[in-house]
């Protein structure tokens, strides 16, 4: 079983994504759309599933420095698990804070970080929402704390304590929270990060601790509740697009731009710049909750409860592929990322009314069943699951044929 604190705090997120859901009802605020939310779990579900797969670029650039480079300081200290813990949590959340400022500041590091601020809603689900490709540009922003001895054991604990603290405070639900507001994120401060308002851009990048963007020039206190989402809507359902859409879109400004020096400041200088012959930087538009029209597509009720229930399977072989996935060869880790991959994509696929979807969905079915099959016809397993997975198929199809 992954022991890595994120993984074992999903039935956490569920729980407490219920009770928002409850809240929410019971005050008729409207936080949910089914479509948004489920695109933004299945964009942190397959970003979770493809971190298997990823998860040695960033712990081997930590590994390398630290076997390699580090001087070894911590060790001197001789200090108390208690203490090295929190100054560890203290030191990741500092380095936490320059990764996400420059995320945001360098249009290349903002391709991977976008995914995160494409939702045009505010609440726990969006926590969820991470790109597939971030690890690889922030994971040189902890190297320090390599050099300075903290083990890759250490690191991805306390990474992981910070993570599920800053699930919480994606919710329109909690106001201010008093004398807390001072030196703790809170959700006041990150709703303002997620505001596309000019004044709300690029602020509030702490993950913990809202003392590094106070002391760091980038803090804004919540005002006006923000205008959610990015200045350039993604306009997509599809998990798996969302994570390639800014880096299209840098490929066609640089393909735009004739001289090869404009070029290399246009994909490391921050999002919006353009050369002064194109107009220069450019303006972030105001926008206002009454009148900003957001992204949405009207599907009927019964594919969108076959979505629903597409979801619901997938989300257990997710959960299965999430804590086994350490028993598995080579060729299962990625065939199982294949097939949530293909999961995921069709189900946006649907919510956007692309008719080609239909077609391709009787094909994954057949083919999911087909390949877990074959996976587990060694194993006590097959019986059971060719009756779960010939009903699956038969349920599925049906269903599919009922919406034509």
């Amino acid at each position: 079983m992954d022991l890595n604190p994120t993984t074992i705090a999903i039935p956490l997120y569920f729980f407490l994504m219920g009770i928002e859901l409850l809240i929410d009802r019971y005050q008729n605020l409207k936080l949910y759309r089914l479509n948004d939310s489920i695109t933004n779990i299945n964009a942190g579900a397959s970003q979770q599933v493809v971190a298997v797969l990823m998860h040695l670029i960033p712990i081997s650039i930590y590994e390398l420095v630290y076997h390699n480079f580090s001087f070894r300081w911590i060790e001197t200290l001789n200090m108390p698990s208690w203490a090295l813990f929190w100054l560890a949590f203290i030191l990741w959340d500092f380095c936490y804070y320059w990764a996400h400022r420059m995320s945001h500041e360098v249009n290349l590091f903002w391709s991977a970080h976008v995914v995160h601020h494409q939702s045009e809603e505010y609440n726990l689900s969006v926590a969820l929402r991470q790109s597939w490709f971030q690890g690889i540009w922030t994971s040189p922003f902890y190297t320090p704390m390599a050099l300075l001895g903290f083990s890759t054991e250490t690191v991805i604990y306390v990474s992981g304590i910070n993570l599920i603290y800053q699930f919480w405070i994606h919710t329109e639900v909690v106001n201010r929270m008093g004398f807390l507001e001072y030196f703790m994120n809170t959700p006041s401060h990150h709703r303002v990060h997620h505001g596309r308002n000019p004044k709300y851009i690029d602020r509030n990048h702490a993950g913990v601790f809202i003392v590094w963007d106070r002391l760091f020039g980038t803090f804004q206190a919540e005002e006006e509740r923000p205008t959610y989402g990015i200045t350039s809507p993604v306009n997509s359902w599809n998990p798996v697009w969302v994570n390639f859409a800014h880096l299209e879109l840098i490929w066609k400004q640089v393909q735009e731009t004739p001289n090869f020096f404009d070029k290399i400041k246009l994909v490391f200088y921050p999002p919006g710049w353009r050369p002064a012959q194109q107009g220069g930087q450019q303006k972030v538009p105001e926008v206002s909750r009454d009148t900003v029209k957001k992204f949405d597509t009207a599907v009927k009720p019964k594919v969108a409860w076959y979505v629903v229930f597409q979801y619901i399977v997938l989300t257990v072989g997710i959960a299965f592929y999430l804590f086994e996935h350490a028993k598995f060869e080579i060729p299962l880790k990625l065939g199982g990322a294949g097939l949530i991959v293909l999961g995921v994509w069709t189900m946006g696929g649907f919510f956007e009314n692309k008719k080609i979807t239909y077609w391709f969905e009787y094909f994954r079915i057949a083919f999911t069943v087909g390949i877990l099959g074959f996976c587990l016809k060694e194993t006590a397993f097959f019986q059971n699951f060719m009756i779960a997975g010939t009903a699956y198929l038969l349920l599925s199809y049906f269903w599919l044929w009922k919406q034509k």
